[in-house]
This record gives C-alpha cells, structure tokens and sequence, in this order.
C-alpha cells in the first residue's frame, strides 16, 4: 500500500460479525483508509456516534439478537446523531424486497448487498465521500437548519457552470428546503419548472406535497395516479392517495391503499398506526389485528418499544375474537390477548399500568363469558379522571360498555370527545372516536349479545326490531358471516317492507358476497341453502306473474 495515498477521513463499520468486520477492515486498508473504528454492538455504536463526529458510516443489517441494522439507523437519524455531513452505506446479506423498500424510505446514501467485492465497497464510498465533500459547506448550513442561506448557497453553485456535475442534486436539495419553510406557492412553481426539463421523480412528490397543502386535491390526485405505476415513488404514491381519499371519507379505498403500502414497507410503523385507525374506522378486525401485531414485531428493541404497542394488540385480538364465529380462532386470539399482558408485564415491569391491565382483563373475561366477573373489576374505576392516553381511555368506554354499564360509558365517550377537540387529535382517530360512541349509543348490549337478541326478537315475529339489530350487529362487525345470514333471512322472509328497495338490494347482495366467501358451520350452510331454494321459487313466481 502506498503510503503517499493514504486517507484521513473518519470511518465507522458498525457489524456484530468478526469476520464481517475482519473483511471491511482489510477492503478499507487495502483503499488506503486508516482511521477505522468497528463498533460490534448497536449500543456501543449509538455511544461512538454520540461522541465522534465520523466521515462514513457503514451499517450492516445483521446485529445478532436485539436491535437490528434498520433499528439502529432508524435511531441514529431520529436522535440527530446522523448528520448531513455523514455519509451512510447500508449493508445486507437480506434481500428480502420488503426489507429493501423499508431502507430505502431511511434514505441512506447507498443501499450494498452481501457478498460483494472490494471494487463494489470502492466505488459506492468514493461516491459518497466526493459528494459530502463537494458539498460540505451545504450540508453543515443544513445540519444546523439554515435553511435560508443554504438556499443561497443552492442558488450561488447553480450559476457556476463549474458544479454541472452536482446540479441535479442541489436542485432536489433546493426543492427539500421550499417545502421544509412551507413557501407552498413557490415551491410549487418550482416542482413546475423542474418538470418541465425533465420528469424527475422527487419533482413530482415536491409538487403533489405542495398541491395538498394548498388544497389542490384533484391535482394532487391526478398526479398520483401516474405514480402508482412507477417502482420509485409507488410507495410515496399510495400513502398520499390513503390519505386524499380518508379526507373524502372512502375509508375502504384508503384502507386498501395503506395495505398496499404496509406490504411494500412493513416497518414503517407510523403507516402501520394509520392502517390500525383506518381499519377500526371500516370494522375490519383482522387486518386490525395484523397492524398491532406488525407493530409489536417490528418496534421490539427499536426507540418505539412501548407499553401501548402491547396493549393495543391484546385490545386488537379481543375485537378481532369479539367478531368471529370461528371457536378455534377465538380461543387462538384470546391466548394471543393474555400473551400480550403477559409479555407487558415481562418488558415494562416498572411502569404502573394496573388500570390498562384491570380493563384488559374484564375485557378478557367478558370475551369469555364471565361477564358478571368483568363488571365487578370494572365497578369502581373512575370515569372523570383527566385522560393521559386516548387508547387507554377508549379501551375502558369500549369495556364498560361491553358489561353492560352504558351511562358509565356515554359519559366516558363524552369526556373523551370534549379532550379530542381541546388537543386536536389524530383525525383518524377522531373519526372513529366519533363512529364508536355513535355506534355504542345505539347498542343497549355488547356486541356479542347484540345478535343473539335479534334473534329472539325474529322468532317472536318482531320483524322491524330484528332488522333494526341485526342491520347494526351486521355494520358493527361486517364480516361475521353467521350475522350476514341472519340479516339476509330476516330481508328474505319478512312479511313486511323494512327498509327501502334500493337499502333491501344493497344489503340483499353485501350479505350474499360474505356469505359465499365463508366457510359456513352445517346448520348455516343448510339454512342458506333452503333459503336460496326459497328466493329462486320466488323469483320464478314473480317472473311468471
């Protein structure tokens, strides 16, 4: 090695592997790098970069047990330990494309997979290192957020024919600050002129951003749509559209779109929490369920681990058990809801959450049928207390309710829509806050017993009553198929009109669709079986009439 050649720049390989290390040491010495530091634990590498200011960082994804490679960055950037004038090559020996998207949305500056070669370790960080150096003085204005002068430096290095070769990237940066001050208008003229000499991708997410926050939503739309269709900004495009179209109030359309999403990149957990709200919003359980347990999964020893993260899985398997017929699947979720307090426990031992665990509980043992047991652990809790966790405070209305303590609950609701207004909640939030104490108003019981009572009120012949409850019990949890068949009989057999033609034919062809779809127990399978005999004689009676 030529000595003369030597680098002085400050490199950081943070790899639990020694022979991984041992490899990017020798790869490094042999480019003529001298000043390396390995850090084989997340922890000791958050230390070094809390306490050096490094010129690369090279992060492999394997870390053995514990935080993982994403977590770790996740974390550096998020702390401002990661700075502009770092440099970050993410390394995998995982290609999985599900880990790949969710880096990539990290933004690190080069993306490396395992095995790869010394010229492939070379040319990504002489890539790298040119490029922080080129523009260091940008990137020290952006870390210490003048953003004002590094729009004038943006503007000095574009009128230098000099700095062709960086031009590309100033004008993205350039675009990154407009829309950081929220100077919208200009910013969009921006996004414009940027387009017009070429269809760069970050140009078009410049200017649907700016379309939204100037209330351009059909533009917005428009633009996101020819989005969908391209690799590079599918992913921005669908949490865009998710949230153009829950401001419309097409929930179901918004809710397959973060789906979409949340396959792409599962370990974006604030897209994983607007899914979780959305879901609620549209009573499907399931994917409820699937987002709280992708939350729990993919925020384990990351900074976002905490004691909600649990709770609200045990909640999200108590609805989701609540919701099905399937005994087996019951008896799996409610395991999983006592799995949860128990892992709670296992994690946040010191933190004093009785209460959350208490309604848990008697949710628990209501999801059981021991319901008089639930009421009695929820009795005395007091339902005036000022409100430190929404979710906490929505878990104990939902359960009081459940046991059959309504005005406790109403008032609950109330006391929880008055703090949403004061703090301005979530609107995903809001909106389903909104809809449960609606929908809850209307139930006088939980929503187990909610159509066992239409029943009884449809074998006494009290047609419209039993329309009533199961039409409820069918919006409340609307992929049970034992209450879809229930609702469709009741429409079918009723000696009386219950409800308009167009509301008969909609509900008519819903009720059909989920009830084709399930795997029905014999009885119902024999039930609708006589009852599709019945609606084909009476259709040929009408038809010959």
């Amino acid at each position: 090695m030529d000595s003369s050649l030597k680098r002085n720049e400050r490199i950081l390989i943070i790899d639990e592997q020694s022979l991984s290390q041992s490899y990017l040491r020798y790869a490094l010495e042999q480019l003529n790098y001298q000043d390396i530091t390995i850090a084989d634990r997340p922890q000791l590498a958050l230390n070094l970069c809390r306490d050096n200011q490094f010129d690369l960082v090279i992060c492999s994804y394997n870390q053995g047990d514990g935080k993982d490679g994403y977590q770790l960055y996740e974390e550096l950037k998020l702390s401002g330990l990661q700075k502009h004038t770092t440099g970050v090559i993410f390394i995998s020996a995982e290609t999985d494309p599900t880990l790949v998207h969710s880096v990539i949305e990290l933004q690190p500056d080069e993306f490396l997979a395992k095995p790869f070669v010394i010229k492939d370790l070379q040319l990504r960080i002489e890539r790298v290192l040119k490029r922080k150096e080129q523009l260091r003085t940008l990137y020290q204005l952006l870390d210490s957020g003048n953003h004002h002068a590094a729009l004038q430096y943006i503007d000095e290095q574009l009128s230098n024919a000099a700095q062709r070769k960086w031009f590309p990237l100033l004008l993205k940066l350039k675009g990154d600050i407009l829309l950081i001050q929220q100077q919208y208008a200009d910013a969009e003229q921006f996004f414009k002129a940027m387009l017009a000499i070429q269809p760069f991708s970050w140009a078009k997410m410049g200017l649907v951003r700016c379309y939204l926050h100037l209330g351009k939503e059909a533009e917005a739309f428009g633009e996101l749509e020819s989005m969908l269709m391209r690799t590079d900004s599918r992913l921005f495009a669908l949490d865009l559209l998710a949230e153009l179209e829950f401001k419309q109030q097409r929930y179901q359309i918004a809710q397959q779109h973060l789906i979409d999403a949340a396959d792409l990149a599962p370990r974006n957990l604030l897209r994983q929490q607007k899914l979780l709200h959305l879901s609620r919003l549209n009573h499907d359980y399931e994917i409820q369920y699937r987002a709280a347990k992708d939350m729990v999964k993919f925020a384990r020893y990351s900074i976002f681990e905490q004691p909600d993260l649990y709770l609200n899985l045990a909640r999200a398997s108590i609805d989701f058990a609540l919701s099905s017929e399937d005994e087996e699947q019951s008896s799996r979720l409610n395991r999983q809801a006592s799995q949860s307090l128990q892992n709670l426990q296992k994690q946040f031992a010191k933190q004093d959450l009785n209460e959350q665990q208490q309604i848990l509980k008697a949710r628990i043992l209501y999801l059981q049928d021991h319901k008089d047991k639930a009421k009695a652990l929820l009795r005395d809790l007091k339902i005036d207390s000022p409100i430190a966790s929404l979710e906490d405070a929505l878990d104990k209305a939902k359960a009081l309710h459940e046991v059959g303590l309504t005005e406790a609950s109403q008032q609950l609701f109330e006391h929880i829509s008055e703090h949403c207004i004061k703090q301005q909640a979530d609107p995903m939030f809001s909106a389903f806050l909104a809809q449960e104490k609606t929908e809850r108003k209307q139930m006088q019981q939980g929503p187990r017993e909610l159509n066992n009572n239409a029943v009884q009120l449809y074998q006494r012949g009290h047609w419209e009553q039993a329309f009533e409850a199961f039409a409820l019990a069918h919006q409340v949890m609307p992929k049970n198929a034992g209450i879809a068949l229930n609702l469709w009989q009741t429409l079918l057999t009723s000696p009386r009109q219950l409800c308009s033609v167009q509301e008969k034919s909609r509900l008519l062809q819903q009720c059909l669709q989920i009830i084709e779809q399930a795997n029905l127990k014999p009885e119902q399978k024999n039930r609708y079986e006589q009852l599709k005999l019945r609606l084909a004689e009476n259709t040929m009676r009408s038809s010959v009439g």
